[in-house]
């Protein structure tokens, strides 16, 4: 499946422009010292995207029974968190990258000192994000929990620590690096979904083991249409069928919700995208 239905796409759509509006509006200039960062921060917050993972976030809180709306701060902080770790990642101490999404990096536009600067800024905010969200106290700690977890040494920095040099080198220490640089971010936005609703502990869990399983496939595609990672070690097509392996596992796990039409679509969308 390379492009989702009407009704679904629709769906995305009101989705992305909820979510590009708040964020946009998140950064606005306020006439003091620290306008010139907020500039960096934008560049790459508003740089595009599919914004996946605050899509994700919406939808899990709309089928756990809350207004997607309320859920937006909480949606768009992982949108923050993601951003940061791509500027980051971008860093000539880390992968050494020039470009993302079309444009120079941060780095290459801003320097070093200020792409530092923005991304840890760009962390600090998304946890105000949540903290503004329009849910119950209970609720708001339940999703902070979560980011931050998804954050640190089990999330998206460990991930990165671990495939510093030479990356790893089986298909073991790959699934394990990408379960936290790429799946934990993924599980995290579905889990901070079910959680801004009041969703019990077991449902939040059922909704977490969903979103890793659907990084999981995420990330074997993108290995797929770039010819690294388990592409490079085990071949596209094997690589293909792990995707493949991840998505349908992914779906099953959405057998305990109701209404999940979209993200069946979207799941499968996103295994077998060709960009």
């Amino acid at each position: 499946m390379t492009a989702m239905d009407g009704g679904a796409e629709a769906r995305y759509r009101q989705y992305r422009d909820m979510i590009e509006a708040w964020l946009a509006g998140r950064l606005v200039p306020a006439g003091d010292g620290a306008d010139g960062l907020r500039q960096v921060m934008a560049y790459s917050l508003l740089a595009g995207g599919k914004r996946v993972r605050p899509v994700l976030c919406l939808e899990f809180a709309r089928v756990c029974g809350l207004e997607p709306e309320r859920a937006l701060p909480a949606a768009c902080a992982l949108e923050m968190l993601h951003t940061y770790s791509l500027i980051h990642d971008d860093l000539p101490c880390m992968d050494d990258d020039d470009m993302r999404r079309g444009l120079p990096t941060s780095h290459k536009k801003f320097g070093e000192t200020a792409a530092v600067l923005a991304g840890d800024c760009l962390q600090a905010e998304a946890f105000a994000a949540v903290c503004d969200a329009p849910i119950g106290e209970a609720e708001r700690s339940r999703c902070c929990g979560v980011l931050s977890r998804a954050a640190g040494a089990e999330g998206i920095c460990g991930g990165q620590y671990m495939d510093l040099g030479a990356g790893p080198d089986s298909a073991e220490g790959l699934t394990e690096t990408d379960l936290r640089k790429t799946a934990a971010l993924m599980a995290a936005a579905c889990a901070m979904g079910a959680a801004a609703a009041g969703a019990g502990q077991d449902t939040i869990g059922r909704a977490y083991a969903f979103g890793q399983d659907l990084g999981m496939a995420f990330q074997c595609r993108d290995d797929v249409l770039d010819g690294d990672g388990f592409a490079a070690l085990l071949g596209a097509e094997r690589c293909q069928a792990m995707a493949e392996r991840y998505t349908n596992a992914a779906l099953e796990r959405l057998d305990g919700f109701e209404d999940t039409d979209f993200l069946r679509t979207l799941t499968g969308y996103l295994c077998g995208r060709t960009v």
